[in-house]
């Protein structure tokens, strides 16, 4: 208790049982698993069952590398391409209509603008968004790419493997450094805020936590705006380099496991459905 009053109470644990597959090859096992890259820290989703896939594996795969050095670079990249061009100010791409959204996104989440108006588009998408998520908030150290990561280094596993590089996701967050383009994503983002009423997607997170593959393949493309280029840059297009990887460890003496964000496994373009499409056999939702 300080200055006499008692301490908020820790938000009530929620349990998570998200969608696993497996995959099956001549030498090798892939255990897939579909992360949030941000949770709220009251979420319990390392079941007894996905953490004994854990313990069998022997090789991490991950969206992107994950050493300590690795996470410096990307932090450093990350800076560099955070703030508009000297002079420039954010609100100066936007036409009246983003201006309109902009100034509801501002009073329907409290978000302070002081700094906003100073951050590329893609931050301050970024930033809206975990506004938007409410008090309890996102946390990306308590994602479940950092934690599986965290476990996996804490056992003693040396081998982990990146399907890309930091500065290739980056391209796509960044537009290739165009902030025009940057722009509409922003205004997809204003759009989405708007029409959860400032209170983030939280039909993204149930239907991960409840293992609602259905439901995710449907939910996540419209984060974007229901974005036919979203879908084929963010999704299709990287489903389709990662599965022949996935194939070549399936021909490995190893037992893998990948964890990437929950989109890229569901529906039909997802990447167990590209292995069976290959001919191998996939044991999942």
């Amino acid at each position: 208790m300080a200055g006499g009053k008692p301490a908020p109470a820790a938000a009530k644990p929620k349990i998570a049982m998200p969608a696993m597959w497996t995959a099956h090859g001549s030498k090798g096992t892939v255990y897939m698993l579909g992360s949030i890259h941000a949770l709220p820290k009251n979420v319990n989703w390392q079941t007894p069952q996905l953490m004994a896939r854990v313990k069998q594996a022997d090789v991490f795969v991950f969206e992107v590398p994950m050493d300590e050095a690795s996470r410096a670079h990307a932090a450093a990249y990350f800076r560099d391409n955070a703030l508009m061009p000297g002079g420039t100010s954010l609100p100066s791409l936007f036409d009246e209509e983003m201006r309109s959204d902009f100034r509801d996104v501002v009073m329907l989440t409290n978000a302070d603008p002081t700094y906003i108006v100073y951050m590329r588009p893609w931050l301050a998408a970024m930033v809206l968004e975990g506004v938007a998520s409410g008090p309890a908030g996102f946390y990306s150290a308590g994602g479940v790419d950092d934690k599986i990561y965290a476990v996996a280094k804490g056992g003693g596993v040396g081998e982990f493997r990146p399907l890309e590089g930091d500065e290739d996701q980056f391209r796509l967050v960044i537009r290739e450094g165009h902030e025009q383009d940057e722009g509409t994503d922003l205004r997809f983002t204003f759009k989405g805020i708007l029409a959860h009423h400032g209170k983030g997607d939280q039909g993204l997170l149930a239907a991960w936590m409840k293992g609602d593959t259905k439901a995710l393949d449907a939910i996540l493309p419209e984060n974007k705006g229901t974005s036919a280029r979203f879908r084929k840059e963010w999704l299709d297009n990287r489903n389709r380099k990662w599965a022949p990887e996935g194939e070549a460890m399936l021909n490995e003496p190893h037992t893998f496991f990948m964890t990437v964000g929950a989109a890229h496994l569901v529906g039909k373009t997802g990447v167990p459905n590209l292995l069976r499409a290959a001919g191998y056999r996939v044991d999942g939702p």
